[in-house]
């Protein structure tokens, strides 16, 4: 069963994306000293660096680059609200789209969990035989999830990096947008499709 997948940045992290042809995991790029405009909460990240995995490759989950189950996930919520590590906003946001097995065939280190994988009591499960167990029609895709907040948080992680090739799709909310990146990739061997998806957005 594959699923499609989600990891969502800023775009001025996709000329660096571009350049090394991949997504890197957090860990692997503090390592290479990369720049990086984070959209996450700063004390989440740095305890990802330290919470261990017991499957897939061993590690941390920070050595991992991580993806929802669906676009317009709890964490853009929360960028859309403004944190204190970031103030900007969804807008310039972008969608990452590919699906389970298209990763899988370039990286067989991945795992996924069946909430928010930072939770002490997540499941890390890297038997892909089980990925129905997620209920991704019902809960993870609603449109809302206050009842069950860490359930649509399920996560797919891949160990120190993604290739950019597997990339099928760049969401984005606007126009605008979807303009500034099909220039920014023009030059790029693998185009993916941009696409306006103001649904998947708060």
């Amino acid at each position: 069963m594959t699923v499609k997948i989600s990891h969502i940045t800023h775009i001025d992290n996709l000329a660096s994306i571009l350049e090394h042809s991949c997504l890197w995991s957090d860990s692997k790029r503090i390592k290479l000293g990369l720049a990086n405009q984070n959209i996450g909460y700063s004390h989440i990240k740095k305890r990802r660096l330290l919470r261990l995995v017991n499957v897939a490759a061993g590690g941390t989950i920070g050595q991992y680059v991580p993806f929802n189950f669906c676009p317009r996930s709890v964490m853009l919520f929360v960028i859309h609200k403004g944190h204190p590590d970031f103030q900007d906003g969804q807008d310039r946001v972008l969608h990452l789209i590919s699906d389970t097995d298209t990763i899988r065939l370039s990286n067989q280190q991945c795992f996924f969990t069946d909430i928010h994988a930072d939770l002490d009591y997540a499941e890390q499960i890297d038997d892909f035989d089980r990925i129905g167990e997620l209920d991704i029609q019902r809960i993870i895709n609603e449109k809302y999830w206050q009842d069950f907040k860490e359930e649509k948080q399920a996560e797919f992680l891949a160990f120190e990096s993604v290739q950019w090739v597997t990339i099928q799709q760049i969401g984005v909310k606007t126009q605008a947008l979807a303009d500034e990146v099909s220039a920014l990739i023009q030059t790029a061997q693998h185009k993916p499709e941009v696409v306006v998806r103001p649904q998947w957005y708060y």
